[in-house]
């Protein structure tokens, strides 16, 4: 019975959403970001825009806070605090998440780049020695500070109204669409970069629920997967079409998600409220 509870609490953290106070979350998440982001990839001088961009990017956490707030009260957010910021969990996550993940993303890509005749571009590389100086700033500023929001609170309510495969896809679609402003800085388009980020949302799922609903680790694999471009570069256009980055990132995750639904289907198709044992 103890380890069912467990089980429940690590796929709905003890939430008691609804699509409403979905709807109001991803409102505030969209107007929060939006407010910040626009300015700064369209006429906000070069020096201010790392400042804004921190700011929009704190949108999905900060909306989870006023959602919880309004929702479910302040006592109920202030044990979901505590219970998605919980530190002591296996540490084999926290290695997974910063690096063996992000890893393996990195050089299957890269893989695939040499593959379809790209050249080596080591030498433009980042050392290796700084990859825990990028890792740590954008886990905490710039891309990791997200999931709070996005696994934290969008993710559990999803999982409670749905499946987590529809969970999953909504999820992917909402976090693509909140990236649109963006789209000109990554030199893509919103198709292309949905075709990225979808599959992703998957892996990311699949690994928060796997962090028995702490965030650190994902904050961690979701800044991996931001910088460990800088380490494995890519920097030849194989497609020769733009988006050639985000192309080969998608190529990768879809079979990661490939994978991982093969192995894993029956909890893909299940509610949370009849989902049994997550499968290892």
């Amino acid at each position: 019975m103890k380890r069912e509870m467990e089980r429940s609490l690590y796929l709905n953290s003890g939430l008691n959403g609804s699509w409403k106070s979905l709807g109001v979350f991803i409102g505030l998440t969209f107007v929060w970001t939006w407010a910040f982001m626009i300015p700064a990839v369209t006429f906000v001088p070069e020096r201010l825009r790392t400042i804004l961009i921190i700011f929009a990017a704190f949108g999905p956490f900060l909306a989870a806070i006023f959602t919880l707030r309004i929702f479910e009260g302040k006592e109920k957010l202030k044990e979901w605090l505590r219970f998605i910021f919980r530190f002591r969990i296996p540490v084999i996550l926290y290695i997974a998440g910063a690096f063996l993940i992000p890893l393996l993303i990195g050089y299957l890509q890269y893989l695939i780049y040499r593959i379809l005749g790209g050249t080596p571009g080591f030498v433009g590389a980042d050392p290796w020695y700084m990859y825990l100086f990028a890792l740590i700033p954008t886990a905490l500023l710039t891309g990791g500070n997200e999931e709070p929001g996005w696994r934290g609170y969008a993710l559990p309510v999803l999982n409670k109204l749905t499946s987590p495969l529809l969970a999953g896809l909504i999820l992917g679609i909402v976090h693509s669409l909140w990236h649109l402003p963006m789209m000109s800085r990554y030199e893509t388009n919103i198709l292309w970069y949905s075709f990225n980020l979808i599959p992703l949302t998957f892996l990311f799922n699949w690994f928060y629920i796997k962090s028995r609903g702490s965030v650190w680790p994902i904050m961690l694999f979701h800044a991996g997967t931001n910088v460990i471009g800088s380490f494995i570069p890519t920097p030849m256009n194989v497609f020769g079409i733009p988006g050639d980055f985000m192309i080969l990132r998608g190529i990768v995750y879809w079979i990661m998600a490939a994978v991982l639904f093969t192995m894993t289907w029956k909890y893909w198709l299940k509610k949370d409220s009849k989902a049994e044992e997550i499968p290892n």
